[in-house]
């Protein structure tokens, strides 16, 4: 399945297997409904695959907040790393995973020690214009 086709929905046989494992929604009838989880998830693997960050969520998804506390809920009761290590396993089978091609992303590394700090930004909003009286 390509990218594009799975930002636009979150297939059924993706779905099953989390659905099993992830813990449901309560609503105690208290304010706005909470979001489905198979809509949550679906936001959270956009998130992943593209690697868009939280606040750049896209029209059309949960707030990114809710995504987000969801998401690293998940990651605490081990849910989402249980089904998603047996996808990459069952990829692994299917199609092989080229080691080779991996790459890890540097931006999100802390800088060295002693590294320099990048030098400020100058402001780009204009100014306001001076008074000629």
């Amino acid at each position: 399945m390509s990218f594009e086709a799975l930002a636009r929905h979150l297939p059924d046989e993706f779905w099953e297997p989390f659905e099993a494992v992830l813990p449901a929604v309560v609503w105690c009838g208290n304010g706005r409904p909470p979001k489905s989880n198979r809509e949550c998830l679906h936001a959270a693997i956009f998130i992943l695959i593209s690697g868009t960050p939280w606040k750049l969520m896209p029209p059309g998804f949960p707030s990114y907040k809710t995504v987000q506390k969801r998401f690293y809920r998940w990651l605490e009761l081990d849910a989402f790393k249980e089904v998603w290590s047996a996808c990459a396993q069952k990829y692994q089978r299917m199609h092989g995973i080229n080691f080779d091609q991996l790459s890890i992303d540097g931006a999100k590394k802390p800088a060295k020690k002693g590294a320099r700090t990048p030098a400020p930004t100058r402001p780009t909003a204009p100014r306001a214009a001076r008074r000629s009286c």
